[in-house]
């Protein structure tokens, strides 16, 4: 890989990275939900291994979830849709989660860490189809038990896979009556206290017998980073004002059929 064709592409990654700042402004999905996709199959198309480019996406889809979240949290938490009762709930075993899932995703194969983000972003497509939510009760649990048990698989199944948590903590709170907006800013906080934790596992790892590229730091690989990082963050200040300015069910139906196709092709990769 030469300079001339990471030059050639930073054009194409600049737009997933705008784009994925939108998203995770608007729909509180974290982003990683398109990060994760942007960056497999750009490297992928750079010619790097297919063994480790799902990690490398994971691991730095995170990192860049951290200033994410703090960019779109800060926003929603301006226009007071950021429930922090929820996220005290929830918080040690969200913790606790994101260090199990980033340390067991190290030790799955790119394919297997490929087939569990294609049935999450199945799940997350169908879940943004549907108009009616599905309600169980009228207010989160105070549970500790019931708390920490969400909040565990909250945790470490975003950590695995590379996403902020919304594509769960959303679909969960609206089931509790919590209306969309306050889901949206609650699960940008729930997602920078995942991806904190989870970065610093991925950047700690041990990658010398994994044939890593240059400039990467653990698995996360700097040059994505550094170009995606403040497009990223703006992209998310425009989402959170789109999120509160329009009926986003038409979106979220559009959006949702792209995502489909994603998880369709992750889903089929990882079986061929």
């Amino acid at each position: 890989m030469d300079y001339n064709t990471l030059l050639s592409l930073v054009i194409p990654i600049s737009i997933s990275g705008l784009f994925s700042g939108i998203i995770a402004g608007l729909f509180g999905v974290g982003g990683g939900i398109i990060l994760v996709p942007a960056i497999v199959f750009t490297l992928e198309f750079l010619g790097f291994n297919p063994s480790i480019t799902m990690h490398i996406g994971v691991a730095t889809s995170l990192a860049l979830i951290v200033p994410t979240a703090v960019s779109s949290t800060w926003g929603h938490h301006k226009k007071g849709v950021v429930d922090f009762q929820i996220i005290k709930n929830l918080f040690i075993a969200i913790i606790i989660g994101s260090f199990l899932g980033a340390i067991f995703a190290q030790k799955i194969s790119g394919d297997g860490l490929r087939l569990i983000f294609g049935i999450m972003a199945t799940f997350a497509s169908f879940n943004m189809m549907r108009k009616a939510q599905f309600i169980v009760g009228e207010i989160m649990p105070t549970n500790i038990s019931i708390n920490s048990l969400i909040g565990l698989i909250i945790g470490s199944i975003s950590a695995m896979v590379g996403i902020g948590g919304g594509a769960l903590s959303i679909p969960l709170m609206n089931a509790f009556s919590i209306a969309q907006h306050r889901a949206t800013g609650t699960a940008s906080a729930i997602g920078l206290v995942i991806a904190i934790p989870s970065t610093i596992i991925y950047l700690m790892a041990e990658t010398s017998h994994l044939y890593f590229p240059k400039w990467s730091i653990g698995m996360v690989y700097l040059p994505v980073f550094l170009v995606f990082l403040p497009l990223t963050i703006f992209g998310a200040q425009i989402g959170v004002n789109i999120a509160h300015k329009l009926d986003g069910l038409f979106l979220r139906r559009i959006f949702s059929v792209f995502l489909l196709i994603m998880a369709i092709r992750m889903i089929y990769l990882a079986l061929t």
